[in-house]
This record gives structure tokens, sequence and C-alpha cells, in this order.
């Protein structure tokens, strides 16, 4: 055991296990799971915007979709830039018939071209690089997100 290891490695370890955890329960659609693996992350890493996200689609799927507003409109506060967040709140104040918090069109107008299969994308990208054995076949398991 390597008793050189800072705090901050450490920290960074915790978030890679509790964010590949995330990822994995994602992928599975175990939205319970992935709800806490990101609210951990979260805990030792306020400003990780990837949790966020992650955490608000998490809730979209439970179907806890105050919580989700609350976490995309966190993730759009501390990076107004994010278009997953904005995509997805517009999406959630339609769908709750309301009107924003947030004033969507003060922030800058970027063409959103994200799209749910880009996302899956990414989480398997994210799976298949930091090798997490998600049981499923990206290829074919795709297209049920």
């Amino acid at each position: 055991m390597d008793l050189n290891v800072s705090k901050y490695q450490i920290k960074e370890e915790l978030r890679k296990q509790w964010t590949a955890r995330a990822v994995q329960a994602a992928l599975m659609g175990k939205w319970d799971e992935a709800v806490q693996a990101n609210l951990q992350v979260l805990q030792m890493f306020p400003d990780d915007i990837q949790a966020r996200n992650r955490l608000g689609k998490a809730y979209v799927e439970l179907g806890r979709y105050e919580e989700a507003v609350a976490a995309y409109e966190e993730a759009l506060q501390r990076q107004p830039s994010n278009n997953i967040a904005r995509k997805r709140l517009a999406e959630l104040y339609a769908q709750l018939n309301r009107k924003p918090a947030i004033p969507l069109e003060i922030i800058p107008t970027i063409e959103i071209a994200e799209e749910e299969g880009e996302e899956i994308e990414e989480l398997e990208e994210y799976a298949e690089e930091e090798e997490i054995e998600t049981g499923l076949d990206f290829e074919e398991d795709a297209s049920d997100f």
C-alpha cells in the first residue's frame, strides 16, 4: 500500500468508482442506484456537471420531475453553456406546463444537436474506456434508452 497517496488522489479514485457505478446502473435501467451513485459524486464534487446531468436523467426516469428540474437548473447555473441541461429543462418545463425558473432566453443560444442516442453513446464510451462490465451488448441494447 502506497502511503504517499494524497487526499486528492483518493477523492479522484472515489469519483471514478462512483461515476462508473452511476453509468452502469443507468445502462441497466437501475435508476434508484444511479441516483444514489450520482449523489455520492456530488457530495464530494458539487461542481461535477456530468453527475448533475446524469442525476437529472435518473430522476426523470423515476418520474421525479421536480427533482430532475432542480438537478438540471443547478447544472445550468453552474455551467450556462450546458446544452444538455438546457434542452432537458425546456422539455420538463413543457411537460409540467410551467415557465422556467431560470430565464433560458438570457443564456446565449447554442444550437442543440444533442439527441438521446448521443447521450447513450457517451455512457457506452465511458463504460468501455473504464472497462465497466454492464452485461449489455451496446449495439443491441442502446435502442432501449
